[in-house]
């Protein structure tokens, strides 16, 4: 009766049980016999222990992976034993394992865990794809390279990795929407995918970054080959994308060092134009190196306000007398001298450290000019440089504003000078920002026209003041063919017909000075009529002191 009972109590559970007892050889178990199992047991299993009586008889039927024997064993001896999972080849399916130890008896129950599994494996999956370009992921990437590089090591072949990047993605973004820039990602991961063989992977590696990995090379000149094609592919598509590529073990056997080689080498390739694939060079760490040096230095720089402003004063041509100066930064290290801004600014900008430096420069220059306007009655203008980071901060109108009130200033005593670089990223924003600028009161000059970007579509577009002509220009200008001051000359009628001032910048010569007042050019700047000042020699000079210019010559020009 008692025997029926249990039986009953058991085939009622919906859930697979089984019930066992060891058989013993002296001390030692040797095998688990079945008492019992329900109903449920039997279907789970796909009836695989149908007439099976001993564990010995049916182990291998449900799975032949699993220690079946030592986890029963583990769990009659009182061990706790965690559940686990196998995968029943018969059943299709996968089961999860309780198995528990109670007065000499095993209690074995399952459950089919199929959903859960999968779902977990989607997941995981998940993890290592690209839900976008349906390509693996950087998580992928991680798993995989170590294999590749082990793989490169053991059979002596060479490895390259490419790290593409798409060229002005914010842009295409910004501009087009960000339905049009995931497109543009698909397209480029179905490039890619051109190019898969069993020796080449592609990932996409980040935002706009793809990692493609080509294994077991037999030469530098297949992989050139390989990366040729490649970039001729986005050629082709008109798709801009800049890369770096390292080789294993040419340039190192470290995965470490492959990765960072990459990094350095797409910068060069962003540096130096974008739309480009490079491929690292061991000079690129070293230079790479001295620039993070230079970086640290900068930021050490910028706490310690090591930098100073000298002042260039700007001469109107026909009268000779002082239009104003133009503040520049100066940066003197202990270690490495002066460091030219040329060297620093382009830094600055990249690391974001014009930002501190730019609001350095307006408190200093602002700071500056009062002090002249109160002690020598100064009535000239004040130019001070802003970069194209500076005027895309959503703050830089409210703080120039601040800045101008802080220091009492006559706007119309300012002038803010921009380069054509402020039309590159977002050309709406920058010109909505200068028109700011110009009904705040101040003066625009664009410095460097025609050295860049130049449209003269910009100078109807940007609300200015003055034109500065740059010191290209001006450098050739006397030579006797004539063609770069007939083209000087040209823009500055144009300009001067727009109702534009125009300075001219490095003049060095007399005869340069002589020609642009024979084009009616206004304003002149450069070494022959003054050199850029510290404030003290400004000063000086502000008060009467003559000599406290500092020029090419020792008497004033013949105009």
């Amino acid at each position: 009766m008692q025997e029926l009972d249990f039986k009953s109590i058991l085939n009622a559970f919906a859930s697979p049980i089984l019930v066992a007892k060891p058989v013993r050889l002296g001390n030692k178990i040797t095998d688990f016999e079945g008492l019992y199992l329900n109903d449920a047991f039997l279907k789970r299993v796909n009836y695989a222990v149908e007439g099976c009586k001993f564990f010995s008889e049916f182990k291998d039927r449900l799975s032949p992976e699993v220690e079946w024997f030592d986890v029963a064993q583990r769990a009659i001896n009182g061990d706790q034993v965690e559940p686990f999972t196998y995968y029943s080849t018969l059943g299709q399916a996968w089961f999860r394992v309780q198995m528990h130890g109670a007065d000499d008896l095993l209690v074995v129950s399952i459950e089919n865990v199929t959903d859960e599994t999968n779902h977990s494996r989607r997941l995981k999956e998940m993890s290592l794809y690209d839900i976008l370009t349906a390509l693996p992921n950087r998580n992928k990437f991680k798993e995989d390279f170590t294999e590749f590089t082990d793989i490169a090591q053991n059979e002596n072949s060479m490895l390259a990795l490419l790290l593409i990047d798409i060229d002005n993605m914010k842009m295409v973004n910004d501009s087009k929407g960000h339905q049009q820039g995931d497109r543009l990602l698909q397209q480029s991961a179905m490039l890619l995918c051109n190019f898969e063989r069993e020796t080449i992977h592609s990932y996409r590696y980040g935002d706009d970054e793809f990692m493609v990995v080509i294994e077991k090379a037999d030469s530098l000149n297949t992989i050139t080959n390989i990366t040729d094609a490649i970039f001729e592919s986005f050629m082709i598509e008109k798709i801009s994308v800049s890369g770096g590529i390292s080789v294993f073990p040419d340039n190192s056997k470290s995965s470490d060092d492959l990765l960072r080689f990459t990094d350095i080498a797409i910068h060069y390739a962003k540096k130096n134009g974008k739309n480009r694939f490079v491929y690292f060079k061991p000079d690129m760490q070293r230079v790479f190196i001295q620039k993070l040096n230079m970086q640290t230095k900068m930021t050490a720089a910028v706490l310690a306000s090591d930098f100073y402003l000298v002042y260039q004063p700007q001469f109107v041509i026909k009268t000779n007398k002082l239009r104003g100066f133009e503040a520049l930064i100066r940066w003197h290290d202990k270690e490495l001298g002066n460091i030219p801004p040329s060297v620093f600014i382009p830094l600055a900008e990249e690391t974001g450290l014009i930002l501190p430096i730019g609001t350095w420069i307006m408190n200093t220059a602002f700071s500056t000019l009062k002090n002249w306007q109160t002690e020598y009655g100064f009535t000239g203008v004040l130019s001070i440089n802003i970069s194209p980071l500076q005027l895309r901060e959503e703050s830089f109108i409210p703080n120039l504003k601040s800045a101008l009130e802080r220091y009492k200033l006559p706007p119309a005593s300012v002038e803010i000078e921009i380069t054509e670089g402020v039309m590159i990223n977002n050309m709406e924003d920058a010109i909505e920002k200068l028109k700011a600028v110009k009904k705040m009161g101040l003066r625009i000059s664009l410095d460097d026209f025609g050295t860049g970007y130049s449209s003269l579509s910009y100078l109807q577009m940007l609300p200015l003041d003055t034109l500065k002509i740059d010191k290209s220009f001006i450098n050739t200008i006397t030579a006797k063919d004539g063609i770069q001051a007939n083209i000087t000359n040209s823009i500055i009628m144009m300009v001067s017909k727009m109702g534009l001032e125009t300075i001219a910048e490095g003049v060095e010569k007399g005869n340069q000075l002589s020609l642009l007042k024979d084009f009616n050019c206004n304003i002149v700047q450069g070494f022959l009529r003054g050199k850029p000042m510290q404030e003290s020699l400004c000063n000086a000079y502000l008060a009467g002191n003559e000599s406290a210019l500092i020029s090419l010559s020792n008497e004033t020009p013949s105009l």
